[in-house]
């Protein structure tokens, strides 16, 4: 498991690695590899060390991540099984219950494995999950410790800011991980 350093804004990349160590892609792409691929794939440094990533940033990292996995495992002639999807990129629900209703349907799917997202209160964050009956099972970048949470109920969940919201998401920074 990645853990974030106390001083950085890197939530991102290490949701990514985590994302994949959730998908149980080898051992030879976790960690470090994973990392250096995604981190080398923006440009804007140092900024990202502090700022935290972007959506986009999160798109052109993971899409290296993808090219980068999908050769090695052509070069060790098997099929590369994971697809990244953004299902509500476009077309975001509006509300916390349009939320909800729609995060069942996307996890329902029995080829779907796991998911990240940007929150963003208490604070701009990244995390990446899994999905169990009415929460998420949070998978943080974190250090132990911290404070960080390991589950979130689904009523939880908001997309609005507002009085008493303790977990604000934006819905349209879904990323959702395949199986192919």
């Amino acid at each position: 498991m990645a853990w974030q350093g106390s001083l950085d804004g890197l939530c991102g990349p290490y949701a990514i690695v985590n994302a994949y160590d959730l998908c149980g892609i080898e051992e030879d792409w976790l960690g470090q590899d994973i990392f250096n691929i995604a981190c080398l794939a923006i440009d804007d440094w140092p900024e990202a060390l502090w700022d935290g990533t972007t959506f986009g940033q999160m798109r052109t990292m993971l899409k290296a991540c993808q090219k980068a996995m999908n050769k090695a495992y052509r070069k060790a002639d098997c099929a590369y099984p994971i697809e990244i999807d953004y299902p509500f990129r476009g077309n975001p629900p509006g509300t916390g219950k349009q939320f909800r209703k729609r995060l069942h349907e996307v996890f329902s799917r029995d080829d779907v494995i796991c998911g990240i997202v940007g929150m963003e209160k208490p604070s701009a964050h990244w995390f990446s999950f899994v999905k169990h009956r009415e929460a998420l099972i949070v998978i943080d970048s974190a250090p132990p410790g911290a404070g960080g949470t390991s589950r979130i109920g689904l009523d939880d969940l908001h997309v609005r800011r507002g009085r008493k919201r303790e977990f604000v998401l934006n819905p349209e920074e879904l990323i959702v991980f395949r199986e192919t």
